[in-house]
């Protein structure tokens, strides 16, 4: 089955005034800043029934997970695992982390436990599910993406730090030192964190390095918030068009500017770190951050079949793939699995078995994960998201 997909964009503050509306050619004074595909409640998808009838991508499934799911996808998730997004950053998001399954697992039981409602100001877990990503830039998008190593924040901090705050962040090396610097950083009391701020802006307005030149960015939109400086902690990282990033359970990141497609588990939980006037939990936080400088990698894609290239990651949800009708025909196998197929530019014709969907830029098809072969041609570009093969 193949069917074209209505979708939720959400309006939130950060988004961008440019790309959503140009993707999708409307009109917008207001910032719009994701399209969700997929079955997550708070975004759900709509897809036409074999009947003619709307109703949303889950009751289809649900309906009949084997069918369209597959077996296998159904018998290992019961529903489609992933989420998938166009994401228009106009202005940075809150530095965040995931929880890893478990720590979703128990915290969204314990908070349900405590009687905290699912739409609660203070709620740390929407559901139970993890949250690994990976974010493929459309545009030039810059991100920050885990600690930078000790050497690097020491070398960052240094022309401007005052001594006596120092001694405190610096107080630990080897292993101890993101841990021991991160939760210091962001206890400095009032008066601390002014001396700080004072003195790094006054040093970053006068460089031309790139981290600092976000700092000062930063401070524009979050005066007086400790993360402004996060970008020299946090490795800041430009992509080109193409590349992409992926991000585990427990690594502190924020997405600053542009336009990307975004694939996850089927998850919204998010534990925030700054730049936000949502609610951040630190302790909670704390518990889920990795403290330590992990090898930066962009992500580039594998050629796989003619026409498509892959973006490999560990994930077992989901599996982000390029497709190219400008290259020619591209073939999908009947033991496809499920997928969505989102077009980013141009027009593409998905066909199968005598159905045919033409689908131009902004628009989206569910294939559902048992069937025929499919075929997918035209002079567009287009994103799919899959269960890995």
């Amino acid at each position: 089955m193949i069917a074209k997909m209505t979708n939720t964009i959400q309006d939130y503050p950060w988004g961008s005034k440019v790309y959503l509306q140009e993707l999708v050619g409307i009109e917008s004074t207001g910032p719009l800043a994701e399209m969700w595909m997929g079955v997550h409640p708070r975004g759900m998808s709509m897809v036409e029934s074999p009947d003619g009838t709307p109703i949303s991508l889950e009751e289809l499934i649900l309906k009949n997970p084997e069918e369209y799911l597959g077996s296998d996808v159904a018998g290992k998730f019961g529903d489609l695992p992933y989420l998938f997004k166009f994401l228009a950053a106009g202005e940075p998001l809150s530095i965040q982390a995931h929880p890893s399954k478990k720590q979703a697992e128990e915290g969204y039981e314990r908070e349900n436990r405590e009687g905290i409602p699912l739409d609660a100001f203070n709620r740390n877990y929407k559901d139970d599910n993890h949250k690994p990503e990976i974010i493929c830039a459309i545009s030039e998008y810059w991100a920050m993406k885990g600690f930078r190593p000790a050497k690097e924040i020491r070398e960052y901090f240094a022309p401007f730090c005052p001594s006596e705050l120092e001694s405190l962040l610096f107080s630990e090396s080897g292993s101890s030192f993101h841990r021991t610097f991160f939760i210091a950083l962001m206890n400095l009391n009032d008066e601390s964190k002014k001396t700080l701020l004072d003195a790094a802006l006054s040093h970053c307005r006068k460089s031309t390095d790139a981290a600092c030149g976000w700092v000062v960015k930063l401070d524009e939109k979050y005066p007086g918030d400790i993360s402004v400086l996060a970008p020299l902690y946090l490795n800041t990282i430009r992509l080109n068009p193409g590349e992409a990033l992926y991000l585990p359970a427990g690594e502190l990141h924020a997405y600053l500017q542009g336009f990307g497609m975004e694939l996850m588990a089927n998850s919204d939980n998010v534990l925030r770190g700054g730049l936000t006037s949502k609610f951040m939990d630190l302790k909670e936080l704390e518990k889920t951050l990795l403290f330590e400088s992990l090898p930066l990698v962009r992500i580039r894609p594998e050629p796989e079949a003619e026409g498509t290239l892959v973006y490999r990651t560990p994930s077992t949800e989901f599996e982000l793939v390029r497709i190219d009708g400008r290259k020619g025909s591209v073939a999908l196998d009947k033991d496809y699995p499920v997928s969505i197929l989102a077009v980013d530019s141009g027009c593409l014709t998905v066909s199968e078995e005598g159905q045919v969907l033409n689908l131009k830029a902004g628009e989206s098809c569910f294939l559902s994960g048992s069937g025929s072969s499919r075929r997918i041609e035209g002079e567009g570009t287009a994103f799919l998201a899959r269960v890995p093969r």
